[in-house]
């Protein structure tokens, strides 16, 4: 894979760099390695293979006039399918074919202009009589190298810094920057740039360095405004709604820090991970007092269920809690839980005697156990928007064996929690969702964009295959469903196989990692693929590893200002992309398995498995690391961003790291002073939340908990 090639300086002008983020990570070096075996299968359309193989005939012979019709053509008939830029990366055909007009010589980009711009300039005249921006969008997907598509470039830009999609807004103002001599040569078609805009260049730059302060990133717009400063001291424009002197306006706005609130502070955790970028830090950490409540979890078959290879190991915290006002909800394969996160006791109701139990399944009455054996690592997540709570329920096998004897399907429902206390609203079932006998599984819970919720979709036979499925999220009834790739199966045919992939949402648009070989970005509108990239995957074929919870992770992508951060778990890398167009940025070996990407500041990503570490976002670089090297210490659960704090669970304990410095600040001893284990950390209110495999156990903030304040670092690895 390559290293963000010519393009690492993304926002070039003149003689000199203006890098963003992107372009000052410097990776650490690689080892080049020969063209791996890509272990999965993409709709890479041949027909459009050759066509464009006649394209880069007529380039090579200077028939711009054959070469732009071809390109139009193949945009046209073929646009959404994918193309393979480069080893290991996909585009979406349309814009492959606009990148690679971009490095025509003038003549050329004038033929095909004289070809498109009738159709641009309709749907740029309709986008300004209408104050619409599906024909501006339009334009950029069919027609960005017309005389039209700076424009429509810079309007999109304007509309997604007014809704407060920042990475969007760099996204289009980034193409308008010109190549330089330096930068990539012609027909490279890695990143695409607007050759010839007559919008003001500075006025454009000057907006990239307002979108790097507004995202927090205050280091990398003082770097940008001093390269700027360099360059235009004397240049007038217009910014943020005023007229004079650019460096002048750009000073006073970066002066005032207060102006900016910060990324990453949420309040309620309302899904895996907290947020559906994946990306949560509560604003203060918790006062960790002694326990207010405990709320035994009781066991479902997927932990009774001991005599297939799946379970026999120790049962993992696999309960990821959701809070939504005074309460907590958690799911297993057949119930819905709702408990009032002050008191532990059910629901909307003041009495022990009534039901924590929201949402019996009809598995909840009759338990389908597997036939086939089992491999896998069962866990259970949940989503809550627009005071609607959104949970996968059923089985937990998403690859049913072929000759498995029983229906093993699974659901997707919708509980209404701001008006119905937790009634059904409706559900989905995967029978539903057959396909000439082949069984479809839901994966993990979904993500929810306005009315739309989206979700992972995977059958085994007869090829293992993983789509994305768009449903309405008022009734569940499906929009769309695309196909991502397809794999092969790398569990023998007889053996059922659970995992839970879940997607991440970043400013529309949807990532996945599918854990066996691929990472998608697909557009939540239409469902169609942006990008997709390739690694090499490591065939896990080992049932007791596959099955065994300290080796594998729930681990989707984060996203956070166009960084798009992943950990496949089929994979010993670690790697940061450019969420918009795909490109590596960095990765790196990993020396232990990784089962949670925690989080990200402005300056350090979070990651845990057996032991936690904090690396710089930019480069991968190990800052810190901490944990012990005894198996009975290393992590057990997610933990959880709080302040300037880490808290992160052993079996035993909780550290409390800081996150910038990984300096050890406290330890709570659980199991030494309450007989509690660790487990997946959850922030209610004021309290702290465990959700060990068989307990849910509230630490209120009265009678402080026995600290461990020795801070024992002597069998901690700490740099």
């Amino acid at each position: 894979m390559q290293i963000l090639r010519g393009c690492i300086a993304l926002f070039v002008w003149g003689v000199f760099s203006f890098s963003t983020e992107i372009g000052r990570a410097q990776p650490e070096p690689q080892v080049k390695t020969s063209r791996f075996r890509e272990s999965v299968s993409l709709d890479v359309n041949n027909t459009v293979l050759k066509k464009m193989g006649s394209v880069r005939d007529y380039l090579s012979e200077q028939q711009w006039e054959d070469a732009v019709k071809i390109l139009i053509q193949i945009s046209d008939e073929y646009g959404d399918s994918l193309y393979p830029e480069s080893a290991g990366r996909y585009l979406r055909v349309s814009e492959y074919c606009q990148n690679l007009l971009a490095g025509f010589p003038p003549e050329a980009i004038a033929i095909y202009r004289e070809k498109v711009d009738p159709r641009a300039k309709r749907w740029y005249e309709e986008a300004l009589a209408n104050s619409s921006e599906q024909p501006l969008v339009n334009i950029a997907e069919q027609a960005l190298m017309s005389s039209y598509g700076d424009d429509a470039l810079n309007l999109l830009g304007e509309l997604a810094w007014e809704q407060g999609q920042l990475a969007e807004a760099r996204s289009c103002w980034r193409k308008l920057i010109p190549r330089t001599a330096s930068d990539s040569p012609v027909y490279d078609a890695g990143l695409f740039h607007y050759p010839d805009t007559d919008l003001p260049v500075p006025e454009i730059l000057a907006r990239l360095i307002l979108v790097s302060f507004f995202e927090g990133n205050f280091r990398q717009a003082d770097f940008e405004y001093r390269q700027f400063r360099k360059k235009f001291p004397e240049t007038d424009g217009k910014l943020a709604g005023k007229e004079g002197n650019l460096s002048a306006l750009l000073a006073k706005i970066l002066a005032d820090r207060g102006r900016v609130s910060l990324p990453g502070n949420q309040g309620e955790i309302k899904t895996f991970a907290g947020h559906q970028t994946r990306n949560f830090k509560a604003a203060q950490q918790p006062d960790i007092g002694a326990i207010a409540w405990r709320f035994p979890v009781p066991m479902v078959w997927s932990q009774e269920f001991t005599a297939k290879p799946a379970f026999g190991l120790r049962v993992p915290p696999g309960l990821f809690p959701v809070v939504h006002q005074e309460h907590v909800f958690f799911n297993d394969a057949e119930r819905i839980y709702g408990l009032n996160w002050k008191t532990g006791l059910p629901a909307w109701s003041q009495g022990q005697e009534s039901s924590p139990i929201l949402y019996p399944s009809d598995s909840h009455l009759v338990a389908r156990l597997p036939f086939r054996p089992v491999v896998g690592v069962p866990r259970y997540t949940s989503t809550i928007a627009g005071g609607r709570l959104y949970a996968r329920m059923g089985s937990p096998v998403t690859s049913v064996a072929k000759d498995e004897r029983l229906g093993l399907f699974s659901d997707l429902v919708c509980l209404d929690l701001n008006q119905g206390q937790g009634k059904l609203l409706w559900k989905i079932s995967s029978a539903q969702l057959r396909e000439q006998n082949f069984v479809w599984s839901f994966e993990g819970a979904p993500v929810v964009s306005g009315n739309r919720l989206y979700v992972v979709l995977h059958r085994g036979f007869p090829e293992v295959q993983t789509n994305v499925a768009c449903f309405s999220a008022d009734t569940g009834e499906m929009i769309w469903n695309q196909k991502v790739c397809l794999a092969l199966r790398n569990i023998e045919e007889g053996v059922n196989y659970i995992s839970h992939l879940l997607l991440t949402l970043g400013e529309d648009h949807l990532y996945l990692s599918t854990d066996m070989g691929a990472i998608a970005s697909l557009d939540t509108v239409d469902g169609k693929l942006n990008w997709l990239v390739t690694y090499s995957s490591e065939d896990k074929t080992d049932r007791d590893e596959m099955s065994n919870h300290m080796k594998t992770g729930l681990v989707p992508c984060l996203y956070d200002r166009g960084i798009l951060f992943a950990a496949p778990q089929d994979s010993s890398q670690l790697m940061a992309f450019d969420a918009e167009s795909g490109l590596l940025l960095w990765q790196r070996e990993w020396p232990e398995q990784i089962r949670n990407l925690l989080g990200v500041t402005p300056s350090t990503l979070v990651v845990s498995g057996n032991r936690l570490f904090g690396l710089d976002r930019a480069t991968g670089r190990i800052h810190w690391k901490t944990g012990y090297h005894d198996p009975e210490g290393f992590g057990y659960g997610r933990g959880i961003l709080a302040g300037q704090y880490i808290y992160w669970p052993l079996r035993e304990e909780i550290l409390v790291v800081h996150t910038e410095q990984g300096y050890l600040k406290q330890k709570i001893s659980l199991r030494k002073h309450y007989g509690e284990s660790g487990g997946n950390l959850v922030i209610a209110g004021n309290q702290l939340l465990v959700a060990s495999p068989r307990r849910l156990t509230a630490f209120g903030t009265d009678s402080r908990i026995p600290v461990d304040d020795s801070k024992n670092v002597s069998a901690l690895n700490i740099k």
